[in-house]
């Protein structure tokens, strides 16, 4: 882990999903991995880093959207692009929650597990590569 690399925040509460992300991920991205919103949140705000892929559900079967919501109406963290990622898609009736917001709940992108390698990959260079 290199100074200068891009920092992602996974929020997932398997851990298997943080070994996988870090083993795809780690090479070129500095990766910090926690299980819940309030630890997910410290690191927000205290590091805010460059992108976060967010669970759907945690705790609560729409806790990932909450926060993706609560998110995108706090000014010093909006700007954080959110990947979401779930086993299985979000309620198609979960509006954007934010003005100007795109997506489920702002998200840039959802990503179905289990992920593949390269597609992941391919999502994360596209948002933080632009």
């Amino acid at each position: 882990m290199g100074p200068g690399k891009r920092h992602i925040l996974l929020i997932d509460d398997d851990p298997l999903m943080h070994d996988v992300v870090q083993i795809i991920l780690g090479e070129q991205y500095r990766v910090t991995c926690r299980s819940t919103t309030a630890s997910g949140l410290n690191v927000l705000r205290d590091d805010h880093p460059s992108l976060l892929l967010l669970d759907i559900m945690l705790s609560t079967p729409t806790e990932g959207l909450e926060l993706a919501a609560q998110l995108q109406a706090d000014a010093d963290l909006a700007d954080i692009p959110i990947i979401l990622v779930s086993s299985a898609p979000p309620d198609p009736g979960f509006e954007k929650s934010a003005p100007g917001a795109s997506g489920l709940a702002g998200a840039a992108l959802f990503l179905e597990k289990p992920l593949q390698a390269a597609r992941l990959r391919q999502a994360v260079a596209g948002i933080l590569d632009k």
